[in-house]
């Protein structure tokens, strides 16, 4: 089979797009093409290891999802400034050693600020992970590359997340017959102080939930975030005078709130989805998450450019998966 290799350079709207793509498709038509219906999104870091992390994230979800002959969903990969060329050509080499069709794109984020956190807020959560909690609350979904992406369904996928086993159904396709707007895997707990007089007053109700989103995986259908009025009028308000940032709001916990605040909203808490979020496992049929540190993870997830690595079931087993 022969492939036709593009790398594209763009500007849109001050964001920078660099994108590589293996296509059978027209890349110009997947605003309107089925298969381009959801996007894969992940935000990363500009260090090695985040590269190391992502190569086997990319390949996680490649390998594991339904059988396809190609492979139909974009990756949309942010990150700071300080990705290097040679970073993104590692992942690209390390990645496309699949030869399905794929296409992903490096995506340029902002994360720069003057805010300064509030010296009685949590000191274990500095600026850059609050700048983080707030872009999956609010910047990613108003990011021009989601926008005119014009997707119906984003996904979710950390650089340190990976599917542990084959998937038997799409998630994009399972959200569409079921009519869901939002889709996870589990969920948490932590503390919701800096948000309980808001959320208390959208709900109309001293007594609230503790639990948050574990939402390093999440689903979303999009026009549900954008059409829903009490979840866009409870989002300003953690946006209004840098709320977020000054206090810390984790983004598990908005979003548990969004669920909550939208009485219509359709929501499901999935357990058929093998998933790990670094050593937070979640086996198929398995509830809530469990942490086990699982000796020689780390050390084998060096070498993702020739294997994937993943930790598996309920005996935790380390999995590697040769990829040339």
């Amino acid at each position: 089979m022969v492939f036709i290799v593009l790398i594209l350079v763009s500007i849109f709207l001050s964001y920078d797009v660099y994108r590589h793509a293996i296509h059978k498709l027209d890349p110009t038509t997947n605003s309107s093409n089925p298969a381009f219906r959801g996007v894969i999104v992940s935000l990363i870091r500009s260090t090695n290891r985040s590269i190391s992390l992502t190569i086997n994230m990319v390949n996680s979800v490649i390998y594991f999802f339904p059988n396809n002959d190609s492979f139909p969903y974009p990756f949309l990969i942010f990150h700071d400034e300080n990705l290097t060329s040679v970073m993104r050509q590692q992942i690209l080499s390390c990645i496309l050693q699949t030869k399905k069709p794929i296409e992903i794109s490096f995506v340029l984020a902002d994360f720069q600020t003057t805010v300064k956190p509030n010296q009685r807020s949590r000191s274990d959560k500095p600026i850059g992970y609050r700048l983080m909690c707030r872009f999956w609350t609010y910047d990613v979904f108003y990011h021009p590359a989601i926008i005119q992406g014009k997707y119906e369904y984003l996904m979710r996928m950390d650089d340190d997340s990976y599917f542990s086993d084959r998937i038997k159904k799409d998630p994009f396709l399972y959200m569409d017959s079921r009519k869901l707007d939002y889709m996870y895997r589990s969920t948490y707990n932590e503390p919701i102080k800096e948000m309980e007089s808001i959320l208390q007053r959208f709900l109309n109700t001293v007594r609230l939930r503790r639990d948050c989103i574990y939402n390093n995986f999440f689903v979303i259908r999009l026009k549900w975030f954008y059409e829903s009025k009490p979840v866009q009028n409870f989002v300003r308000e953690l946006m209004y005078d840098d709320l977020m940032l000054r206090e810390y709001i984790g983004d598990g916990c908005a979003h548990s709130a969004m669920l909550q605040i939208d009485k219509q909203t359709k929501v499901e808490h999935v357990t058929n989805i093998p998933y790990g979020h670094n050593m937070h496992l979640m086996p198929l049929g398995q509830l809530h998450y469990q942490f086990h540190v699982v000796k020689g993870f780390n050390q084998e997830l060096s070498k993702s450019c020739e294997q994937l690595t993943v930790i598996r079931g309920n005996r935790n087993e380390l999995i590697r998966i040769n990829l040339s």
